[in-house]
């Protein structure tokens, strides 16, 4: 799973944000906009192949592929309607993905469909200052 989602993620990258028909399953349940800009500001999101996605206070973004030991991508998130998160990467790149909730876990629900549950949600502590 480690290289599925890296690979998706790196693909991902070079689409254009366009908007998505979300491919949901039974019991999952969206998030209003505003619920859900409190459950991932300021968190970091921890994947079960050990990415984290880092949703500073600021809006700053930061997904460390493997921990951190497979590199960085840098940008800044919106949360927008229809539980879609929304990342425009300092590359130019840009991505929406959804973000729902079934049996209490969270799921970021790609584009393409494919399903990465949360496997942990953690205070992502203070933002790091601009050099």
């Amino acid at each position: 799973m480690r290289h599925a989602l890296s690979a998706c993620l790196a693909f991902a990258l070079t689409l254009p944000v366009v908007a998505q028909t979300l491919d949901t399953r039974p019991g999952d349940a969206l998030i209003p906009v505003a619920d859900l800009d409190a459950r991932l500001r300021g968190r970091e999101l921890v994947y079960f192949d050990g990415g984290v996605s880092h949703f500073y206070n600021d809006g700053r973004y930061t997904y460390a592929y493997d921990g951190g030991a497979g590199g960085y991508a840098y940008g800044y998130f919106e949360i927008e309607a229809e539980s879609t998160v929304c990342v425009r990467f300092i590359t130019g790149a840009a991505r929406c993905d959804a973000m729902v909730e079934n049996a209490g876990r969270l799921i970021l629900i790609t584009a393409a469909g494919d399903r990465f549950p949360i496997r942990e949600v953690r205070d992502a502590g203070p933002d790091p200052q601009p050099d």
